[in-house]
């Protein structure tokens, strides 16, 4: 398959579906899919296709001169610049051309058009904002500055949204999220603002972020850093004994970041094992601890779904070589701040229902039936059932992933209900979050790293009448089906940097064994898991001794002569066979029993 064989083909047809030109170019095969994504990629960098929704249209052409009918070509507008249109320096053919670790990084963002630079406006723009706060900006805000303000993140942050306060009270406690105010520096449709729309998020690829905003703001005048004063909008919650909101206030507000802690620091607190110098910290840290742990049962038992999942971590050499992989548990201090942040995004949600018929919400609508039927069938092979045939309501659900705790299959079963679920998305209208068990939801939380934060922000000071940012009902829907997108492609880039480093590690490994899971079946091969590591990779059922008849509703494979069963979920020990950076491929075999 060349870039000149597909160009031929699309200069004759003009306007084809995504399928159609998988079927003309016989690309049955994952990798040659990709590739011809890829081509199409590069021919719409260029201006000569338009490629979206899984449709593919030849633009209109100007008269030339005669040229080769390889190659269909168009004049570009005088006012964009030739770079608009360039051809990518990192593939050739949809394939890439160098295969250096080093250049991992700029590949996954040529090949998922990420945008790491800031065009000149929006740096002049940043550069220009003073650091100083005005003293009239200051007089206008709730001044929190003397109170025992803190952060709680991971050790390598630099973009810190969000700082916490608590205060004991007669009734339970009074709860501070306090978050980086990104839209007093960034006003809608400045230069900033446009360039962060745009990429709707920031981009985390191990070792290395692309920010939604330039560094002096991410990481500067936004940053909640410790020791520095910094504009936030603080959400100020009553908590009764219950876990439940009786009163809160959304508020502007200076504060002053007394300690930057980190998530390994505030977990040995929580277990016991260290005291914090600062009596005053200490407390609000024991405080805090008991309210998490009263808020997420409360959650849990009306109806949220909590997946249990490790998180696959990479560490890189100075070379951007893997040099180790491995399954993180999630810290009760993680889950503390996340407890905290779901109550203030929950409570900001609530607000804006009752001010406004739109708004920006994060919603998660109830699965379709068709989905589950999957999972169910699975639950119920290892022994779990459900009361009723319907969509089983999240508790129910629920129930279930405490019970496969510490169970051989609980990371199966945890990620095939996800795979069940709809996936979440940003919505102006409020549809509700099942996966969390809430009537409301939005992201307040994170404005320095979502677009969906920062609108949320301008609506709540609109809200609150201390500002005028004014949103259509239509540029709201818009603005919502752009930043989903743009999280849907982070996540995949994300997931195809990890593969890529995954394959990189597994090099020089071959002949080495495994313990693994079997996370996936098909009609031609087994995908399994390494237990250690999470790393996936694939065994060929040609490849192994018999003929493996496919059963998709079982998702299992049974050999023909022997009657042997593979399943998902099922435990097996593989040994590497190849590791293909080139192809992206890892390859196993299974290892006998003896």
């Amino acid at each position: 398959m060349k870039r000149k064989d597909v160009l031929k083909f699309l200069e004759t047809e003009k306007e084809v579906f995504l399928q159609g030109l998988y079927k003309e170019f016989e690309a049955s095969g994952k990798s040659s899919q990709k590739r011809l994504r890829h081509i199409l990629h590069d021919l719409e960098r260029e201006g000569i296709v338009q490629f979206a929704d899984d449709k593919v249209v030849v633009k209109g052409q100007k008269k030339q001169k005669k040229k080769s009918k390889a190659y269909l070509s168009v004049e570009p507008e005088e006012k964009k610049s030739a770079k608009t249109y360039r051809r990518s320096t990192l593939r050739e053919d949809g394939k890439r051309k160098n295969y250096d670790a080093s250049e991992d990084f700029d590949y996954i963002l040529d090949v998922h058009h990420i945008r790491k630079d800031f065009p000149p406006k929006a740096l002049a723009q940043a550069e220009a904002i003073p650091a100083e706060i005005p003293s009239k900006e200051i007089a206008n805000r709730l001044d929190l500055r003397q109170e025992m303000i803190f952060t709680i993140d991971g050790p390598d942050a630099k973009d810190l949204d969000d700082a916490v306060s608590i205060k004991r009270t007669p009734t339970g406690w009074e709860l501070g999220v306090h978050i980086a105010d990104v839209s007093y520096y960034v006003p809608k449709h400045s230069p900033l603002d446009k360039e962060a729309l745009k990429r709707g998020n920031s981009f985390y690829f191990i070792n290395r972020v692309v920010p939604m905003f330039p560094e002096k703001l991410s990481n500067g005048l936004c940053s909640l850093n410790p020791h520095e004063d910094r504009l936030t909008m603080s959400v100020i919650m009553e908590v009764n004994r219950k876990g439940e909101v009786t009163k809160y206030q959304i508020v502007p507000s200076i504060i002053h970041s007394q300690y930057r802690l980190t998530y390994p620091q505030v977990e040995s607190v929580l277990k016991g094992n260290t005291i914090m110098p600062d009596e005053k910290l200490q407390q609000s840290l024991m405080e805090m601890n008991e309210l998490f742990r009263l808020l997420h049962d409360k959650r849990i038992r009306e109806g949220s779904i909590d997946f249990d999942f490790r998180e696959q971590k990479c560490e890189l050499n100075e070379w951007d070589e893997p040099v180790k992989f491995w399954l993180k548990e999630r810290l009760d201090a993680e889950r503390l701040i996340e407890e905290f942040m779901l109550l203030a995004n929950q409570t900001v949600a609530r607000f804006l229902s009752e001010k406004t018929e739109y708004a920006m919400y994060r919603v998660h609508e109830e699965p379709e039936e068709e989905k589950l039927k999957s999972f169910l069938a699975m639950a119920l092979r290892f022994g779990y059932k459900f009361r009723t045939h319907t969509p089983p309501p999240p508790q129910e659900l629920q129930r279930l992933l405490e019970a496969v705790k510490g169970k051989p299959y609980q990371e199966l079963l945890n990620q095939m209900l996800l795979r069940s679920m709809q996936q979440a998305r940003y919505q102006n209208e409020n549809l509700g979050h099942y996966g969390l068990g809430f009537e409301y939801y939005t992201h307040f939380t994170s404005p320095i790293r979502r677009y969906a934060d920062l609108t949320v922000h301008r609506l709540v000071k609109t809200h609150l009448g201390i500002a005028k940012i004014s949103y259509t009902d239509k540029e709201l829907a818009s603005i919502a089906n752009h930043i989903s997108k743009q999280e849907r492609v982070a996540m995949e880039a994300e997931r195809e940097f990890y593969k890529i480093k995954s394959v990189r590690y597994m090099q020089g490994k071959e002949g080495m064994e495994f313990d693994a899971v079997i996370s996936g079946v098909t009609s031609f091969g087994l995908f399994v898991s390494i237990r250690e590591t999470g790393i996936e990779g694939l065994v060929r059922l040609a490849d192994l001794p018999d003929y493996f008849v496919y059963h998709e509703e079982s998702h299992s494979v049974v050999g023909k002569r022997t009657k042997k069963m593979y399943q998902m979920g099922q435990s097996v020990r593989v040994r590497l066979v190849r590791a293909n950076v080139k192809k992206q491929h890892i390859d196993f075999e299974l290892v006998e029993e003896e």
